[in-house]
């Protein structure tokens, strides 16, 4: 390469807040930031193997592989950085998680991309002991808040949790043995999983709720609202059974797998040695460059336009952008009806997450739920160069009443709910505001996987659809997003060989 990619710089996403300062959007420090934001060196009319909309993991892995496997690849992407909805702010000293955040050994796509780049063993823990506050606040209805310690408020939620879950006698073993073959696998009649993925949460929770108090039910209530970031009615039971299934069918695995391990450097370093690798072996790119439509002009030959009025052609595409942001794309021909109604409906999470500053670093220790109110959870997260303690917290869909942006002073209230803090700073992106994103990390309604995740997964003419909203197991994960990325990767790039033989004879037959 002859020119030199900057190793950060400042994004135009995310929020923060001090009382001197008030409410400050952007200008944030992030390795994912592209500097310089465009690299295309192939003439106007040239057509690439393969177009891919959209830098985040699902996008960046599909482009690393077909660019590695000699292919010419285009990335073109809205943002101003890598890594779609994850990406990490540099802040007072401190790797501030915007989105996508916790990894674990037990999600093999997000493994393989660690031991890649030999981040595997570089990892932190979320959780520290021995600060002045170590324990565990419930501050429930209209009771009381109680201080319990961390191991007594596991208990309590696991009682809930496994009397909801327990739809099938074995905790969701027998319905859901495979969760990353959900549909037509071996175990389980497609009927059966068709009729435990109508249910909504609240129809299960109307089922059991009789076997819990009403301090157990707050806690299992609060729970399913933070997990899915929707409400009881529109969340699926079975985005609730796979969660389960995620963790090898047992609640006490959540924690350590979804909320324990972090990479030191940040899910943007991450990001950007997948990106660094393509961009070696020769991907070309162009960032702040929204895209407007996809049109298949012919049998092998496709056109990408962005918003700018540029027209890009390429003989397969990747479309990696998020279900809810797929209608304001124009497809030529129209996608399928099946594909549109998915489209239309949507997934449902609209969740809250936000760091919070706290005054010295006793709440470190502190985890806290606060049912019903704006923000439902809150994760002591570690201790800032500062001395201060860092909190993580998440709330579900409160958009009526609720923008984090707008509305500062509510956050403060919801954090006052839980427990007396002097909170000096807040740090967040709002992704339901945010337009490449329009919602957080993909659940869905009862009803949608056997419907539609399919339909979603299967491609259109020559565009290809890689998203972590429809994965086959980790689904709303970074995890998902690398595996739609390396499946489609793998298809066009078969595609395209199975091409290259049957018209040219004895060419790239390297590759």
């Amino acid at each position: 390469m002859s020119e030199m990619l900057a190793h950060s710089g400042t994004t135009r996403d995310g929020f923060s807040w001090t009382s001197s300062n008030g409410m400050k959007k952007g200008n944030f420090t992030s390795k994912g930031v592209i500097s310089p934001s465009e690299r295309i060196r192939s003439p106007g009319d040239f057509v690439y193997d393969t177009i891919v909309v959209g830098a985040g993991y699902a996008g960046l892995s599909s482009a690393r592989d077909l660019t590695n496997a000699g292919r010419k690849v285009l990335l073109l992407e809205g943002r101003d950085r890598v890594g779609g909805r994850t990406f990490t702010i540099k802040e007072d000293g401190f790797n501030y998680e915007m989105g996508g955040t916790w990894v674990s050994h037990c999600q093999p796509h997000t493994f393989r991309e660690l031991l890649r780049y030999n981040m595997d063993k570089d990892l932190i823990k979320t959780r520290e002991s021995g600060h002045a506050n170590d324990y565990y606040t419930f501050a429930l209805s209209d009771a009381p808040a109680r201080h319990v310690s961390h191991e007594e408020a596991a208990a309590s939620a696991a009682k809930g949790w496994n009397l909801f879950i327990n739809v099938d006698g074995a905790y969701g073993r027998k319905i859901c043995p495979l969760p990353h073959q959900q549909l037509e696998n071996v175990q389980v009649d497609r009927k059966e999983v068709e009729k435990w993925d109508s249910y909504s949460c609240w129809d299960r929770f109307e089922e059991m709720k009789s076997q819990l108090n009403k301090e157990e039910s707050d806690l299992l209530l609060s729970l399913l609202l933070m997990i899915s970031g929707g409400n009881l009615h529109n969340s699926s039971l079975w985005d609730m059974i796979r969660s389960q299934a995620l963790v090898n069918h047992e609640f006490n695995n959540f924690e350590d797998i979804w909320f324990l391990y972090k990479l030191r450097e940040g899910q943007s370093a991450l990001a950007r040695n997948i990106f660094n690798d393509a961009v070696s072996n020769g991907l070309e790119y162009a960032f702040q460059t929204p895209v407007s439509g996809i049109k298949q002009v012919s049998n092998n030959l496709n056109h990408v336009s962005t918003r700018d009025g540029r027209i890009y052609q390429a003989r397969k595409v990747i479309c990696a952008v998020p279900l809810n942001i797929l209608k304001h794309l124009n497809f030529e021909p129209s996608l399928s009806p099946l594909r549109q109604e998915a489209v239309e409906a949507g997934h449902i999470n609209y969740m809250t997450k936000i760091h919070a500053v706290v005054k010295g670093s006793g709440m470190a220790s502190w985890n806290g739920v606060c049912y019903p109110n704006n923000i439902l959870y809150a994760y002591g997260d570690g201790v800032l160069p500062s001395g201060d303690a860092h909190l993580v917290c998440f709330g579900t869909d409160e958009r009526p009443h609720f923008v984090p942006e707008r509305d500062p002073a509510k956050i403060l209230s919801a954090l006052q709910n839980f427990h007396p803090m002097e909170v000096k700073k807040l740090v967040f992106h709002n992704w339901n505001t945010d337009p490449y994103s329009q919602a957080g990390p993909c659940f869905w309604p009862p009803g949608f996987m056997t419907k539609y995740q399919e339909e979603l997964q299967s491609r259109h003419k020559n565009v290809f659809f890689a998203s972590a909203d429809w994965a086959n197991g980790w689904r709303a994960f970074i995890d998902g997003a690398l595996e739609q990325g390396f499946l489609n990767a793998q298809n066009v790039l078969n595609e395209l060989r199975q091409e290259d033989k049957a018209t040219l004879p004895g060419a790239r037959s390297s590759l």
